[in-house]
């Protein structure tokens, strides 16, 4: 039987999804991306690695680690559309967390000023928990406020994802 898992993290606005489909007890995880606010012409966020971890599991041995499909994604270019960030077969089972590292990010603004973003924590993770359920689809939607994520102060332009409410479907 195949196993299908999807996740939507939205990017107020926007979007990663996460969806899975395999045979015999495990699961194929696909991370996707798309859109950004109107404010930037131009988000390149630079990821170096996606993982989920499996409840109940060792702090090392409950890690699995997807593979990038796309290692820098234009945010702002993928209005109405998405682009494959990461996907790996995983087992049937409950998942705790989901980290997603960001190793750089730079932007222009629409007026055409150039930024490198500051990203103090380097990832995006939530701790919401999910099943994986051997022939069935789990979604998860997973918002992150933008408007809250990108932020300007002394110090310079800083990208800290901010995640706001998570919902299964």
């Amino acid at each position: 039987m195949a196993i299908v898992i999807a996740l939507v993290v939205v990017v107020g606005g926007a979007g990663i999804y996460l969806m899975s489909t395999a045979s015999a007890g495990t699961a194929t995880v696909s991370i996707y991306v798309k859109d950004l606010p109107a404010d930037w012409t131009h988000v390149n966020v630079t990821f170096s690695e996606v993982k989920i971890h499996a409840a109940n599991a060792g702090n090392k041995s409950g890690w699995h680690t997807l593979e990038l499909q796309t290692q820098t994604l234009d945010l702002a270019s993928l209005t109405n559309m998405s682009e494959l960030l990461a996907s790996g077969n995983v087992s049937a089972g409950k998942y705790t967390q989901i980290r997603i590292v960001v190793e750089s990010v730079t932007g222009t603004l629409s007026n055409g000023t150039v930024v490198d973003f500051i990203v103090p924590s380097g990832e995006l993770k939530t701790t919401h928990p999910f099943n994986v359920t051997e022939g069935n689809t789990q979604t998860l939607t997973l918002d992150i406020d933008l408007s809250h994520s990108i932020t300007h102060d002394s110090d310079g332009w800083k990208f800290k994802p901010v995640l706001g409410s998570i919902t299964e479907g």
